[in-house]
């Protein structure tokens, strides 16, 4: 594993401030998990944030983009970086053990495909090794995650298309033979912008000639409407903390900079026509009950399932599932480390991606083609 595989637990006290940055509002206090508000109290309120400073690419970037309170990776049999034609791909395989519970299915390894958070600017791949290192080991696959370019240096929609050709080359020849895996079961997933760009990604596949067909969707705190303001659907969320309605609308503004853009169902798949949604496969959604996109993600929900009941193909339907959190902020999968609430997101999403994977088929105790760490 890299150096950058380290559990983060805390803030140096070169990191803090003596300046309260980010108090939490009087009014959401009451309702925010115990847990979060003690961390909160102790390091992530005195925590400059981005969106009150000029953008620089690599201070931003190289400064703490994500709060403390990550968990450490879980060790993998192998880990290898791969350079398609516009992005970078991390692939992690599992190890084979556990008495020979744990080995390649005859057909290949199951693969997620997996879109890092961090609003289409910041992150990469490098920046949740952690919970693709504990999909890897819990649901016993292969997973990818996409290092898709990042805004403002290149904005929508340079990131939704990095994200479709990583799954068009796993789905492939090549991306079959290099990563040992079975294309017959692909899920695909993210968190935050990175859920945005998931859902983004298996409608466009799903409109490929032959189509790309995910077996399984896993998406934590996405984004989902692009178009929502304090206004609208953010009303109920105004004093979110961390990810505040001002630093969600930051991120946009650098993805989206023809602000027209928010409106396609490529950037606000909750935009998209009813007979296009009915495509989503099977999804299991993790929602913060106080993040500032609980609303949308609840109501995008409950929207699939209407399209999904109606219409030619209704019955196939496509399962969304909906595991709410209470109390807790976007900021639960970054911090799996320290959150109770947030490691028990990290093993429902193990679960339910085993689950999603599992089928009858012969197992081999033949070691799989990837055998050696790659350097």
């Amino acid at each position: 594993m890299r150096e950058d595989n380290t559990a983060r637990l805390t803030l140096s006290d070169a990191e803090l401030s003596n300046t309260i940055y980010q108090p939490l509002h009087p009014d959401v206090r009451p309702h925010l998990d115990p847990e979060y508000v003690a961390f909160h109290d102790r390091y992530l309120q005195y925590v400059e944030p981005d969106d009150v400073r000029p953008w620089d690419s690599v201070g931003t970037r190289q400064r703490v983009p994500f709060p403390p309170g990550t968990s450490a990776p879980v060790p993998v049999r192998a880990v290898k970086d791969i350079e398609l034609a516009n992005c970078t791909v991390r692939a992690f395989w599992p190890s084979e053990s556990d008495e020979g519970r744990r080995r390649r299915p005859v057909a290949g390894w199951p693969v997620l495909v997996w879109y890092h958070g961090g609003g289409w600017a910041i992150g990469g791949i490098q920046s949740e090794n952690d919970f693709c290192t504990r999909m890897c080991s819990d649901a016993n696959c292969v997973v990818v995650t996409v290092g898709y370019r990042l805004a403002p240096e290149h904005p929508y929609p340079a990131a939704v298309d990095d994200a479709l050709e990583a799954l068009v080359w796993v789905n492939s020849e090549q991306g079959r033979r290099e990563l040992d895996i079975d294309n017959t079961r692909i899920a695909i997933g993210g968190t935050s912008a990175g859920g945005n760009l998931s859902l983004a990604t298996s409608l466009k596949a799903s409109l490929l000639q032959p189509p790309i067909r995910p077996i399984f969707q896993l998406l934590v705190v996405p984004v989902i409407d692009n178009t929502a303001t304090t206004a609208t659907i953010w009303a109920s969320r105004p004093h979110a903390p961390w990810l505040t309605p001002a630093r969600m609308t930051w991120y946009r503004s650098m993805y989206l900079t023809n602000s027209s853009d928010a409106t396609n169902w490529d950037a606000s798949p909750n935009l998209a026509p009813p007979e296009l949604l009915r495509n989503l496969p099977p999804t299991w959604m993790g929602v913060a009950e106080q993040d500032v996109l609980a609303p949308e993600a609840l109501r995008f929900a409950d929207q699939v399932r209407a399209v999904r009941g109606s219409g030619s193909n209704s019955g196939s339907g496509l399962d969304v599932e909906v595991e709410l959190y209470p109390g807790m902020t976007h900021t639960i999968l970054a911090m799996n480390g320290i959150l109770s609430k947030g490691k028990k997101l990290v093993n429902d999403a193990g679960q339910v991606l085993q689950k999603a994977f599992t089928r009858d088929t012969a197992m081999t105790s033949e070691p799989s083609s990837a055998t050696q760490t790659p350097s």
